[in-house]
């Protein structure tokens, strides 16, 4: 079995998790009315009042986010098509306790919570969906958590390298190339590192030969040896 397959998905890059339910994402389809949002547009907002619905990615790309009180921004997870957000706050009525900003120009679902409790009345599967992402969205916090307490600068680098790599890249001659735009910038939020420390780190991995960067692109050369740099995580 490949590294790939024994990899549990913990990316905090989450791309069409719905394609394996055809039937339930028609459903959701059925009662979601659409809305367009510009790039760089808030969705909603930190500690704002939470909106009696929650949405599908139609088209485009969401960044989740924790804002800190200094302006800083710190990337929780980044979701495009088919892929559900916002569904916390609305179903336990307390205020947005994270931002979601459209990276790109962005069409989204809009399903209002009445409409899918009765949805889901007559098609109890499609409650599912909802349980399947809270499951995905615990396992990476408590493994962003994980990180964060074991794992120094440079391990913490690798391991996000590591699991992009595994969830989205893509086969090539030399290795997997991470064709999703993932800049230095947004490996630094994810890790909760400085660009610095993150520009340094994948430096060091291009001198040890285990990956190669190509404008705001990664080709990891040898997941293997990136494997053993991070070491029983």
């Amino acid at each position: 079995m490949s590294e790939e397959e024994r990899y549990i998905p913990d990316s905090p890059y989450l791309t069409d998790n719905l394609k394996d339910h055809p039937k339930e994402l028609a459903l959701l389809l059925s009662i979601a009315k659409p809305k367009r949002y510009a790039s760089g547009e808030f969705i909603y907002i930190q500690g704002e009042e939470c909106k009696p619905y929650f949405y599908l990615i139609e088209k485009g790309k969401v960044k989740i986010s924790l804002l800190g009180k200094d302006g800083s921004d710190r990337i929780i997870v980044i979701q495009e098509k088919n892929t559900l957000f916002g569904y916390a706050a609305t179903f336990d009525s307390h205020p947005y306790f994270h931002t979601a900003t459209a990276v790109e120009e962005t069409i989204l679902r809009v399903i209002h919570i009445r409409d899918f409790l009765e949805l889901a009345e007559k098609h109890p599967r499609i409650s599912l969906l909802i349980i399947a992402a809270f499951a995905r969205v615990t396992r990476l916090l408590v493994l962003q958590i994980e990180d964060f307490s074991f794992l120094d600068a440079e391990k913490r680098v690798a391991h996000m390298i590591y699991k992009l790599a595994c969830e989205v890249g893509q086969k090539t001659a030399k290795g997997l190339l991470i064709a999703k735009k993932v800049t230095q910038e947004d490996i630094a939020s994810l890790t909760g590192l400085s660009r610095v420390s993150v520009s340094l780190a994948l430096n060091h991995f291009e001198d040890l030969d285990m990956l190669r960067k190509k404008r705001n692109m990664i080709e990891v050369r040898d997941m293997g040896k990136l494997k053993d740099f991070i070491g029983d995580t």
